[in-house]
């Protein structure tokens, strides 16, 4: 290994940090009510979300797979759309996870969130997922579990989250 590879691996890191806390930041934006539920969820009941996640993944995992090996073209597309639709639901319920993790850092309660929020909640969970062995196969894997169940739960509910402040709408 070289120092060009390692810092290949470095470079592609921190894009895919930059790439997670941009589309938090987006999503932020442009869905604050799905955002708030699915932070509530991932922050009041996470073993809930963690086993709905995993439900969701191996349910995805099983449709989508078998859908993949059928040889009509119009179903594998149909699998891999369905794919990106649960990653695009982890990708809601990580971002609602930083918001949550941002509030509770900063002592926030009921206010609602804020960009700084999102962002200094991106930079935990990313900086929790970097950390070598613990990082990449505990607090990960079970992030991805968690933030996979509260997207779910925030695109499937329509209930506003107890105690959550209304968002603010986009002028």
């Amino acid at each position: 290994m070289t120092l060009a590879d390692v810092l290949a691996v470095i470079s592609g890191l921190a894009l895919a940090g930059a790439g997670f806390a941009c589309l938090s930041v987006i999503l932020s934006l442009l869905m604050p009510a799905a955002l708030e539920r699915a932070g509530a969820r991932a922050g009041e009941r996470p073993g809930v979300s963690a086993s709905l996640g995993l439900l969701v993944f191996f349910g995805s995992l099983v449709v989508w797979g078998t859908l993949l090996k059928v040889p009509f073209p119009p179903a594998r597309l149909l699998a891999v759309a369905g794919i990106l639709a649960a990653f695009c639901l982890a990708a809601l319920g990580g971002a609602g996870l930083a918001s949550r993790l941002g509030r509770a850092y900063a002592g926030k309660t009921g206010a609602a969130t804020t960009i700084d929020d999102v962002l200094r909640g991106v930079f935990l969970l990313e900086g929790a997922a970097l950390l070598p062995i613990v990082g990449w196969f505990v607090v990960l894997p079970a992030a991805f579990l968690v933030c996979l169940g509260a997207g779910f739960h925030a695109f499937v509910s329509r209930r506003a989250p107890r105690g959550a402040a209304a968002p603010a709408p986009l002028a």
